[in-house]
C-alpha cells in the first residue's frame, strides 16, 4: 500500500517491522508514531483474512475520531483511501476498505465488561495510558485467535505507570527492559518502538522550537524528549511571585474577561479567579488573573449566589463582563442555584486535571500568566501546590488535596477558555 511513502527511517521500520503479538509506539508529541500506527490500520483492514473481530479502542469515541479518522480525512498523502473509510462521529462502529471495525472507548472502570466475549484478531490502542488496565488486560485475553496481534501508541506517564511497570519493562531490548525479569515474565511476544519529534519528517524547525517552548519542567521531559519520569515535588516550580505578579495599577486595558472559573467548597473554601486579556504597551498580548473571589466558607449556595452577584457588579466597573462562568462540574448543587439566580453565560469547567495543570505551567513559564497582587489568597496557595507522593507511587498523578481551591480555580478559568485565548496569544494548542 506504499506504507513507507513520506515516512523517517524509524517510521518505515516500525511499520515493516511490527509484526508481533503486540507492538507498542510510545514518544513524544508529534514525533509520527501515530502517521505510521495509521498506515498499520489502513493495510490490516484491507489484507487481514483471519478469525476474530477487528477493534480501534481509545480514551472514548471522540478521541478516536480526533486521532484516527480526522487524519485520514485531511492528511494528503490518505486522500486515496478516503471514499472506502466511513465513520459517523460518535458511532461504535466504522468501515475500512470494506472492514467492519469496532470503535471502542476505554477509560472507565464499566469499559472492560464492552469487550466481554468478544474474539479480536486485530486491535488497534489510540493513547494507551489514558485507558483503563482492566480494559487493557481484558483485550489481551479477547485476542484468542491465531496470529492476533494488537499495534498501540503512547505518550509517555510515570515511571510507576501500570503499562511501563507491568509490560515494557518486560520487553527485551526495549529501552525500559529490567534485566531482572525473569525469562518466564519476558514479554517475547511484543515490540516496542520509541520516537522523538526528529523522527517526523513533516516538522519545521521552527514548529518543533515553538513546540519546545510550549513544554516545561515535568511536560518537556515527558511531551518533548519522551521520557517516563515522575512528577514530583512543586508543581509550579517555574511560580517567582517577583516575575508573576503584578500591581492592579500596572494591569493594560482588557480587551475581553475570558472567564471567571469557580470551584465549590462546603467544608473548603469556594473561590473564583477572573481571567482578562490584554495588550500592554510593548505590544505584548498576556492573559492577567485580574481579581479573586474568596467568599466566606460554610455558607448556603443562596448566599454564595449573592455574594457573586455583587462581586461581579463590582468587577463590572473597571472590566469588560465575564465571557463565560466556568463552575467546578462537582458543585451541581451550586450550579442550580446560579442558574436559577439568572447569572450569565454558565458552564461547566473543563476538569482535565493533568492537561490544565500542564496549561498553566507553559503560560507561567513562558511569561503569557500574570497574577494581580489582588489575588492574595492565590497568591499564598501556587508556592505549596505540590503533586502526592503516596499517589505516584501507585503511578497514580494527583496533586495534594489541601489548600488548593484557588489553584484549582485558576485552572478551570485558564483551561476551559483555551480555545478563546489561544489564538489571541498565538498558540498552537496541543493534544499530547
Amino acid at each position: 500500500m506504499g506504507e513507507t511513502v513520506g515516512m523517517s527511517v524509524k517510521q518505515r521500520q516500525s511499520v515493516k517491522h511490527s509484526t508481533r503479538r503486540v507492538n507498542i509506539f510510545d514518544g513524544s508529541v508529534r514525533a509520527g508514531k501515530t502517521f505510521g500506527w495509521l498506515w498499520i490500520i489502513l493495510n490490516e483492514c484491507a489484507t487481514y483474512t483471519g478469525a476474530g473481530s477487528v477493534v480501534i479502542f481509545g480514551k472514548n469515541r471522540d478521541s478516536i475520531f480526533r486521532n484516527v479518522f480526522e487524519p485520514i480525512e485531511n492528511v494528503d498523502v490518505f486522500a486515496p483511501f478516503r471514499p472506502y473509510v466511513r465513520y459517523r462521529q460518535g458511532s461504535g462502529t466504522a468501515h475500512i476498505l470494506g472492514r467492519r471495525v469496532h470503535v471502542i472507548g476505554a477509560n472507565d472502570e464499566g469499559s472492560e465488561s464492552r469487550i466481554r466475549g468478544m474474539t479480536i484478531g486485530r486491535a488497534f490502542g489510540d493513547e494507551i495510558t489514558v485507558l483503563n488496565k482492566s480494559f487493557f488486560k481484558q483485550m489481551l485475553a479477547r485476542m484468542s485467535v491465531d496470529g492476533a496481534k494488537l499495534w498501540g501508541t503512547t505518550n509517555p506517564d510515570s515511571p510507576a505507570h501500570w503499562l511501563k511497570a507491568d509490560y515494557l519493562n518486560k520487553i527485551p531490548g526495549s529501552v525500559h527492559y529490567d534485566d531482572a525479569t525473569p525469562e518466564g515474565d519476558q514479554l517475547t511476544t511484543w515490540t516496542y518502538w520509541h520516537f522523538t519529534m526528529d523522527d517526523n519528517p513533516s516538522l519545521s524547525d521552527e514548529y518543533r522550537d515553538a513546540l519546545r517552548r510550549e513544554y516545561t519542567g515535568l511536560w518537556y521531559k515527558r511531551f518533548i524528549l519522551g521520557l517516563w519520569v515522575s512528577a514530583e515535588g512543586a508543581i509550579y516550580p517555574m511560580w517567582d511571585e517577583d516575575k508573576h505578579t503584578i500591581r492592579p495599577e500596572s494591569i493594560p486595558q482588557i480587551s475581553r474577561t475570558l472567564a471567571l472559573g469557580v470551584d465549590y467548597g462546603t467544608t473548603h473554601p469556594t473561590a473564583g479567579m477572573l481571567l482578562g486579556v490584554g495588550t500592554d504597551h510593548e505590544g505584548i498580548t498576556r492573559l492577567y488573573v485580574l481579581d479573586e473571589w474568596a467568599p466566606a466558607t460554610g455558607t448556603t449556595d443562596a448566599k454564595l449566589s449573592a455574594d457573586l452577584t455583587r462581586k461581579r457588579d463590582e468587577w463590572r466597573k473597571k472590566w469588560p463582563e465575564p465571557e463565560w462562568t466556568y463552575v467546578d462540574p462537582a458543585a451541581k448543587s451550586f450550579y442550580t442555584q446560579l442558574w436559577e439566580d439568572n447569572h450569565p453565560d454558565l458552564a461547566k469547567a473543563d476538569n482535565a486535571v493533568l492537561d490544565g495543570i500542564r496549561t498553566v505551567a507553559s503560560l507561567l513559564d513562558n511569561g503569557d500568566l500574570l497574577v494581580s497582587k489582588t489575588c492574595t489568597n492565590l497568591i499564598r496557595e501556587l508556592p505549596g501546590y505540590r503533586w502526592d507522593d503516596k499517589k505516584a507511587q501507585r503511578g497514580v498523578e494527583a496533586p495534594v488535596k489541601e489548600q488548593d481551591d484557588h489553584v484549582d480555580a485558576l485552572r478551570y478559568s485558564v483551561y476551559s477558555s483555551r480555545w478563546e485565548w489561544a489564538r489571541l496569544l498565538n498558540r498552537e494548542l496541543e493534544h499530547p
